[in-house]
């Protein structure tokens, strides 16, 4: 079963890898078979193998002898890792199911965010959809108090998208200028159903993480431009 859950994971990793190139492209998942970035030829099957393919090729493509990019089995490693974070945590349940997809989604937007700090409406709005809809099955299914279960989830996202956003308003009437995109504001929402559905005392705690994280990257990128004008 463990090695089944595995490949799934890898394969389902592989197919992320796809989205993250193509949804920010605003190209379609299905558009036939992937190409090379660096020559354009098209990746036969043998050699879209997850973690297999870039291990026998050396991380190079078999037409150009370009480099693969080591993000992708990167990629497919981190969710089968993620996978596993949800079993240990769920066990063979519906939950675990649940939230192997939605740490899968979170992965792919992380990606696309760190290169290119976007969080598209394409993978954003389903999700949020979805998780509306498999939300209220999971608790009548499983949970002790199901409509307490729901409304906590939907106190959860609604309170952080809210929080988050009135924090873009303040900052951006108070300092003039554009802080987060309004994509970290849906990521709150879908983050908060979910954190909400299982305690709503956890989305206090991710508020308060947000905002650490945000002052130390704040602090990061500030004296990594304050040395950038040094040396200039």
């Amino acid at each position: 079963v463990h090695v089944m859950f595995t490949l799934a994971g890898l394969v389902i990793g592989s197919f992320l890898n796809t989205v993250i190139v193509r949804v920010p492209a605003k190209e379609p998942l299905m558009a036939g078979k992937s190409r090379c970035p660096l020559c354009d030829a098209q990746i036969p099957l043998r050699d879209n193998i997850p973690l297999v393919s870039f291990v026998l090729l050396r991380a190079r493509c078999r037409s150009c002898r370009g480099t693969i990019p080591f993000a992708y089995p990167l990629v497919e490693l981190v969710n089968v890792a993620v996978w596993y974070l949800a079993l240990w945590r769920f066990g063979w349940t519906w939950e675990m199911a649940a939230f192997a997809v939605l740490f899968s989604v979170l992965l792919a937007l992380s990606v696309i965010d760190l290169e290119l700090y976007i969080l598209p409406n394409r993978i954003t709005y389903p999700s949020i959809l979805l998780s509306l809809a498999v939300i209220p099955m999971l608790a009548y299914g499983g949970a002790d108090r199901p409509t307490m279960a729901i409304r906590n989830a939907l106190v959860g996202g609604f309170g952080f998208a809210g929080f988050l956003l009135v924090t873009l308003i303040l900052y951006e009437l108070i300092v003039r200028k554009e802080g987060m995109g309004i994509g970290d504001v849906k990521l709150a929402m879908l983050l908060g159903l979910w954190i909400g559905f299982l305690d709503p005392v956890l989305v206090l705690y991710a508020l308060v993480a947000a905002c650490v994280l945000g002052v130390v990257v704040g602090v990061v990128v500030l004296l990594a431009r304050r040395a950038s004008l040094i040396e200039q």
